[in-house]
């Protein structure tokens, strides 16, 4: 690394250039290339037309959410605060559809304003390196009382009465009640016996505990495992995006589960739309095996009462799947889709490195969709199966397009219904989300510097 004001040599990289070694490497590497117009074309022919249904939901949920983390004083630029906002914005289709009065190519601005304030936004702030939450024994030790406070807070709420319906209770939920943990994540300790079994049992009513061996408080939340990317003295970007994906799903989660207890008539008619794929990565990856039976569950529930189940959607804008299909859009009929199964990404997108793509982190299945407009989408809907397995038969199942049924044609029409010409490959909904929920560099992220360090200054 230069020291500060020193500049870098014009020809550095000539040795890199001239050396051998190098490009024997860049030689033995595969990656993802362009495809040629004829492969193009015949990847093309297995796209077939898109189904549709011909009818929308009622309502339409989106969700984004942004994180920032960055030094709070330029002389000690490894203490940081992490932030994190995440929004829901309900788009009521029936009031969207009469943005424009009847015979006018214009928006009406006051219906437009009102359709912008059907927005929740939900703020968190999370210690990094050099700052000790509360007294905290550690840096580690403070993330995770953090965790635990941020998401046992009333924000997390979505129906008044009591904790069930919170972004914790989710986490009970998803385990049926009943969440465990090996290890204190204090001390790193298991089992006293040596035992290979969880050591902490949470219930409802017993989401605090404490350790024998050391003392210290161990949390429901401790069971996400986000805290293992935070030291004393690296930054907290990684763990806080990690935090940021997590707590996007179990907020969507959350929401699903207090309309199928509350209002289940309402939920047969809603949409739920996330920016990204329907996956949980790094540590709390875990939590994407229990979301496949719920969201299965809660399709299940619904049908027994006669109802359809909701329709969620994950959107990606980027990554491997959308560069592949950019690469070959040209070449593909408007209307038309595929289901990326592991043959398909093994072959064209990049080598599946087991015989079953995302098991340990998607709950989602991936199909590249081309609209009538010609915009491509890669749209993820939650996989049908009642639990997630790393086997040879569910690689099939979950890109059996059948098994999908009408859920498939229905969330192609809101994705028809809601394209955007604004910004490439975009939809309405995920374009509110993202205004409520996205924090700029500038002037957002200097703001919440000033923030900063004025509460720590005060503090």
């Amino acid at each position: 690394m230069p020291y500060e004001r020193e500049t870098a040599s014009k020809g550095g990289h000539s040795d890199l250039v001239r050396n051998p070694d190098i490009q024997a490497f860049l030689n033995d590497c595969q990656f993802l290339k362009q495809p040629s117009d004829e492969e193009a074309r015949t990847i093309a022919r297995s796209y077939m037309p898109a189904p549709a249904t011909g009818t929308l939901p009622a309502r339409v949920v989106a969700s984004d959410a942004s994180p920032y983390s960055d030094p709070i004083d330029g002389k000690f630029p490894s203490t940081q605060v992490g932030y994190v906002k995440a929004s829901l914005v309900l788009v009521n289709v029936k009031q969207f559809q009469e943005l424009s009065p009847p015979g006018s190519r214009f928006v009406d601005p006051f219906k437009l304003a009102a359709l912008h304030r059907n927005a929740d936004s939900y703020s968190f702030a999370l210690p990094g390196s050099n700052i000790r939450y509360k007294g905290a024994a550690t840096v580690k030790d403070g993330f995770r009382r953090a965790v635990w406070d941020q998401l046992s807070d009333e924000r997390t709420r979505f129906h008044p009465s009591g904790n069930e319906f919170t972004v914790r209770g989710t986490l009970l939920a998803l385990e049926s009640g009943h969440a465990g943990l090996r290890k204190c994540p204090a001390c790193g300790l298991g089992h006293p016996q040596g035992m290979a079994y969880d050591r902490f049992e949470f219930t409802r009513g017993h989401e605090v505990q404490r350790c024998e061996d050391c003392g210290a408080e161990v949390y429901l939340t401790d069971t996400l495992r986000i805290h293992e990317q935070v030291t004393d003295f690296g930054d907290c970007t990684s763990a806080v995006t990690r935090f940021m994906n997590a707590v996007e799903h179990l907020l969507i989660a959350t929401f699903v589960r207090m309309l199928a207890h509350h209002q289940p008539q309402v939920l047969a008619d809603m949409a739920f739309v996330l920016d990204g794929p329907l996956a949980i990565f790094g540590q709390p990856a875990s939590i994407s095996f229990p979301l496949v039976s719920f969201y299965h569950s809660i399709g299940e529930e619904l049908r027994r009462k006669g109802l359809r189940p909701p329709i969620v959607i994950g959107l990606q804008k980027d990554g491997q799947v959308m560069e592949h299909a950019r690469s070959i859009a040209k070449f593909l009929p408007n209307g038309t889709f595929r289901v990326v199964d592991d043959e398909y990404r093994n072959s064209f997108i990049a080598p599946v490195n087991n015989s079953n793509f995302g098991t340990e982190t998607y709950f989602g299945q991936d199909f590249i969709f081309k609209t009538e407009k010609g915009s491509v989408f890669t749209v993820g809907l939650p996989y049908p199966a009642a639990q997630k397995t790393a086997t040879a038969e569910f690689s099939r199942l979950k890109a059996d397009i059948q098994v999908y049924g009408e859920n498939l044609g229905r969330a192609f029409d809101v994705v028809r219904h809601f394209e955007l010409d604004l910004y490439e490959n975009a939809v309405i909904p995920v374009a509110l989300a993202h205004r409520h929920a996205s924090i700029s560099l500038t002037p957002g992220g200097k703001v919440l510097d000033l923030v900063t360090k004025n509460g720590l200054a005060n503090g």
